[in-house]
């Protein structure tokens, strides 16, 4: 499968820009989430889910769609360039689904928590089940990573969408 872009294709720019986030180095060695395709996936979903959280509350549905089907046939893509069989990719696909729908539910949650306090520390107990495998170690890896998920959110919130494909993490971290 490949994909074709055309210049109205904002969502391609923008899936593209959190894509080149999610793949900084620093998420791996600074806060030590695995550098598996889980946690890939995981640092990938993170800013995913809080952009489409942005594109929902600015009314821009279709974008936020386009992006999520964008992100899943990516990821079908990305499965089949691994040898993975015609017959698997279904129950594959359907896990990661799970997966997005289930962590996009309990971060949303999480982030329209008023009580920051108890935001971050939702957002802890967040990190450490899911990018840590529940391992109470990673504690401060986990705090490490709420604070930029706050950070990420008060800056994804205050630009406009034409701003996002030119997002610069560099200021929050």
């Amino acid at each position: 499968m490949i994909f074709f872009k055309r210049n109205k294709d904002i969502h391609f720019d923008i899936y593209n820009k959190i894509v080149n986030i999610s793949r900084d180095t620093d998420f791996y060695s600074k806060c030590k989430v695995p550098d598996t395709t889980d946690g890939r996936l995981e640092i990938l979903l993170l800013h995913l889910i809080i952009l489409i959280r942005k594109l929902k509350r600015d009314r821009k549905e279709y974008l936020s769609q386009s992006i999520v089907d964008l992100m899943f046939s990516s990821i079908d893509l990305s499965f089949r360039e691994e040898g993975v069989g015609d017959l698997s990719i279904p129950k594959k696909m359907k896990k990661v689904g799970m997966v997005f729908y289930g962590r996009s539910a309990s971060l949303e949650d999480i982030l329209d928590t008023e009580d920051e306090l108890n935001k971050k520390s939702l957002l802890i107990d967040y990190f450490l089940r899911n990018a840590f495998s529940s391992d109470t170690s990673y504690k401060k890896n986990a705090e490490e990573l709420s604070k930029y998920a706050i950070a990420f959110v008060g800056l994804v919130e205050n630009i406009s969408i034409s701003e996002i494909s030119r997002l610069d993490i560099q200021a929050i971290k």
